[in-house]
């Protein structure tokens, strides 16, 4: 089910990113093909006459109002009457525009390009063109599609130049995020299968050796009651409450392979293995809403000693959720909705072999 949900949210968003790009796409948002006026400055003497000069450091000037303009047509932004968001805009835009853009003039098998080099922020939505076009050395390639020199001021020139072709922007996030999210899962994944594997292991010498038939008897008057339909002496309980004192104490990777090992214990006691029974329900329950002794490992990562001050809200926040979580799955188990599809019911007809005698 849970697969179910994890493909239904993916397409929920490619969905959503496709109609982002076309109302992108039909707007034309990033003025694909179209040349915005820049001035260029300090310019060489003859650098107009030379063929395939070497690439040159320049500065290029564009002017706010001209930026603004540009992206914002004036029958899409009146900068007088749009009122707090245009003077966002506008502001933005002059603050960002005031000193002139350090670039590299040079010509490359597709004409003359200015290659700016970008500040940290970016004023909307030239960040996006940056990050969509952006070359192998951080700059924002751009392309000359004409310049006139100025007169009587020698190294400027007035230039058109258009920005790299932009397009499916929201898509290729959603994709980018999608597989960079993937290979953490596998990561992920792969350290966590030793931690399992040494949990496992440490339970099975502890099974054998009889450690959790002990275990069992010291637990049986705490957890037997919340666990009814679990035999006596059983090892199911020894493993839930292992489980439980592995979440107490914050122990997050340890209590993840304690609580399978302690699931698959009750799995066979099942009588109807497709169907969770009241006491598999009832170890969920705890271990969502379980008590916290100690402030989680990433609290205290994130807070350091700190966090040792939030012990006792942490403490009595998750003290009544596990009373909520244990009340609620009783509650429930005991309505006829759910007693009639109880696995463990007395004389259930779906019983498969290999459940409890």
């Amino acid at each position: 089910m849970l697969n179910y949900i994890w493909a239904g949210l993916i397409i929920i968003s490619v969905v959503f990113a496709l109609w982002q790009d076309g109302e992108d796409f039909q707007n034309d948002r990033y003025r694909n093909g179209e040349a915005l006026s820049v001035q260029i400055e300090d310019l060489p003497p003859g650098y107009e006459g030379l063929e395939d000069p070497e690439p040159i450091n320049v500065s290029v000037k564009i002017s706010p109002a001209d930026y603004i303009s540009f992206f914002e047509p004036a029958e899409d932004m009146d900068l007088v009457t749009r009122g707090i968001k245009s003077a966002q805009v506008w502001a933005e835009a002059k603050a960002f525009f005031a000193k002139p853009i350090p670039a590299k003039l040079m010509t490359t098998n597709r004409g003359r390009e200015l290659q700016l080099t970008v500040p940290d922020a970016l004023p909307t939505p030239l960040d996006v063109i940056y990050e969509a076009t952006k070359n192998d050395n951080d700059l924002l390639p751009t392309y000359l599609d004409g310049w006139v020199l100025t007169d009587g001021e020698p190294g400027r020139a007035t230039a058109s130049i258009t920005f790299g072709h932009t397009s499916f922007v929201k898509v290729k996030q959603v994709s980018a995020t999608m597989f960079e999210q993937a290979g953490s899962a596998v990561t992920f994944s792969i350290g966590l299968m030793g931690v399992i594997a040494l949990w496992m292991g440490l339970m099975k010498i502890a099974e054998d050796a009889g450690l959790i038939a002990v275990f069992v008897k010291l637990v049986r008057p705490i957890l037997g009651p919340l666990f009814p339909q679990i035999p006596k002496d059983h090892p199911a309980l020894g493993l839930i409450a292992v489980n439980l004192a592995a979440n107490m104490l914050a122990l997050g990777n340890a209590a993840t392979p304690l609580g399978i090992k302690a699931m698959e214990s009750l799995q066979e006691l099942n009588q109807e293995k497709d169907t969770a029974t009241d006491s598999m329900v009832m170890l969920l329950a705890m271990n969502t809403a379980s008590v916290q002794l100690l402030p989680p490992v990433t609290l205290i990562a994130i807070m350091g000693l700190a966090a040792a001050d939030l012990f006792l809200p942490i403490f009595l926040v998750t003290l009544v959720s596990l009373g909520v979580a244990i009340t609620a799955a009783k509650l429930l188990g005991k309505m006829r909705m759910f007693k009639k599809t109880d696995p463990m019911r007395p004389n259930n007809p779906n019983a498969q072999k290999g459940g409890a005698a």
